[in-house]
Parts: C-alpha cells; structure tokens; sequence
C-alpha cells in the first residue's frame, strides 16, 4: 500500500519579510510600529494554524469565521492579509479566536513587542518601559531587595541582568535586553551596546528554538538585523550578521539539543527556563558550539583607520568563526580545536 504523502502547508514566511521590508525602507514615522505589527501578527496566524490543523490562511478563515466565507457573499479575505502581516486582527477578531484556540492571543497582546519600537529616543523612560514586563524580567534588571521595598533600583553590576536575561530567552528577555542596548547606545557607550549586543544574539538564538517565536524566525531575524542590532556597533568593531546564518545557526542550536537529549541529557525543558541551555552557546560544551553558535565579527570602521588591536581581534575570532561554523554546518561536533586552526588564530594575534 503506497504511503500517505505529507499534508502541503503553505508557507507564508516570503509574504511577511516583503511587508516586513517595505515598512522597515519607508520614511513614515508609524513604519516601525507597523513593521512589529507584522510579527506579532504572524506569530498569532500561525499559532492559530498549527494548533486548529489548517494549511492555508483560506483554510483557518472559513473554520474560525465561516459566515465571511459563505458562497455569493463578498470578502476581503481578511486572513490573507494576517497571514502575510499586512493587518492586525481586530478586538473582535481575536476574542472570536480564543473562543476555539485559548491563549492564543497571549504572545498577540505580550508587552514585549512595545519595547522594540527603536524609532524614538529612549531618553530616561527604560524603567517605566520595564515596568510593563513580568516580575521575573524585572527581577533580572532591579535590585530585589529594592523591589520587595516598592523602589525600582537597577543592579550594580552590568554583568548580572544580561545573565539573568539569557536564564529566560523569550520575548520578553529580548525585549528587556534591547531596552539595555537603546539605553547604552544613546548614553554613547558603545563598548557596553557590543557586549549587550553579543548577548542579544545569544537570547534571540534560544528564543526561536524554545518559544513560539520559531515560527516567525526569518521575519524575527531580518527585523533585529535591520533595526536592532545596528546599536551595538562598538568603537571599531561590529557584528556580521546575516538572516540565512542566523537561521542556520538555530538549526545547529536545535540539533544539538535533540542529540544531547538522546544521550541522556535533561538540562533542559521545552517552555521552561533556558539557565542550562545558555551553557550550550558556552565553551562548556565545546569550542564548536562556543563559535558556531556565535556572530560572526567585522571592523566598524574602514581598515586603515581600525587599531592593530582591533584588525588582530577579529582576525581572531573569524578564524575560530569559520571553522566552528564548517563543523557544525557538516552535522558533526568537535569540541576540541585542530591544531591549523589554533595555528591561524595564533598568526592572526601577531
């Protein structure tokens, strides 16, 4: 008896980065707000789909508001237009919605999306825009004992939230982590917004592999490359991201995940927090994942305008780049540098 041949599900990934494109290019000072429209519209499609078991947006639209749909009667075919992020759904959409899928509108409504919106000055409203997030993202970034107390005091040392940020990558996290990157950047400080930045790229990796965020990761990517991660430009040296590696790169992350768990690792829970899983983009698991899962360096600034010090950085870490992203790109895992590579980053130090 021949097999089944798998249900075609209709991607929709192309249609959201061309709206995602043509707000993020535009001059209309609501773009962005409309560009992070067309994310969280896109993350509540397709959680409604996934969940209700429909293909196309044609589909999800005659199941979940059949009367639009009747034969003769004129529609908009509104649930193209969310399918490819170019409306939000209305109030009494979305309470019609949570009628067949509960909570399907909770990542819709989340508070994070808000706090992407780089569009204007932060100035010095980072903790009323803080205040909008859960306890525990609150506990990462002020002083508990402060918070017991009614007050809302960041913590002293500037190591501690990125930490504890990366110990719960969602939405959330990312949110509060590029509320810390706006703060750093317009305060002049580039060398904190690069180190924010490096961290940032490590939440956004977890968050798509663990959260519902992966079913937006192409849209998720191109929107941080393009209007987040220019922040964290230091000095003379920035991140070299691109959304295909990027993708590759969660791939890698989600692979790696899937075979440690086959051999008996229980470090951590799909939907729970990411304290152990943060350890996989760490040397503790070897210099493959340390690298591959890492961005990719380049000089901020023309060459021969960058220090010997700089220039021999990236060097460095591009060498290691390369040929822990090549391991991890050929499906293996080699935790231990060869000795050519320990060579090249050797001569690219000096």
């Amino acid at each position: 008896m021949p097999a089944k041949s798998l249900k075609y599900i209709k991607p929709y990934h192309d249609a959201r980065l061309n709206t995602l494109l043509r707000f993020t290019e535009s001059d209309d000072p609501k773009a962005l707000k409309k560009a992070i429209n067309v994310l969280r519209t896109g993350v509540w499609f397709e959680e409604l789909r996934l969940r209700l078991g429909q293909s196309t947006a044609y589909g999800l639209g005659q199941q979940l508001q059949p009367d639009t749909y009747r034969q003769g009667l004129h529609h908009h075919n509104m649930w193209a237009k969310y399918a490819a992020g170019k409306h939000l759904p209305g109030q009494e959409t979305v309470r019609a919605c949570e009628l067949a899928a509960p909570h399907s509108s909770d990542l819709l409504l989340d508070a994070g999306w808000d706090l992407l919106d780089a569009s204007r000055p932060i100035g010095q409203q980072g903790d009323t825009l803080l205040r909008q997030l859960r306890p525990s993202i609150q506990n990462a970034i002020f002083d508990e004992r402060a918070l017991a107390a009614g007050r809302y005091e960041r913590r002293r040392a500037p190591i501690q939230p990125l930490r504890r940020l990366e110990g719960q990558a969602d939405l959330q996290a990312l949110a509060a982590t590029v509320v810390l990157l706006r703060e750093a950047s317009e305060a002049g400080d580039r060398s904190r917004a690069f180190e924010v930045g490096v961290v940032l790229h490590r939440i956004l990796l977890m968050a798509v592999v663990g959260t519902r965020l992966r079913w937006i990761a192409p849209e998720l990517f191109e929107f941080f490359i393009r209007q987040i991660f220019p922040l964290a430009a230091g000095d003379e040296v920035t991140l070299q991201l691109d959304r295909n590696v990027l993708g590759a790169q969660s791939q890698w992350l989600n692979r790696t995940i899937l075979e440690m768990e086959d051999a008996g690792w229980c470090g951590y829970i799909p939907g729970g927090t990411t304290r152990q899983l943060r350890r996989l983009l760490s040397v503790d698991y070897g210099f493959d994942l340390l690298f591959g899962l890492s961005p990719r360096l380049k000089l901020a600034v023309p060459s021969e305008q960058a220090s010997e010090d700089a220039r021999r950085w990236v060097g460095w870490s591009n060498a290691a780049w390369d040929w822990a992203t090549s391991v991890l790109d050929a499906g293996r895992r080699e935790s231990l540098m060869p000795d050519d590579v320990i060579a090249q980053m050797a001569a690219a130090r000096g």
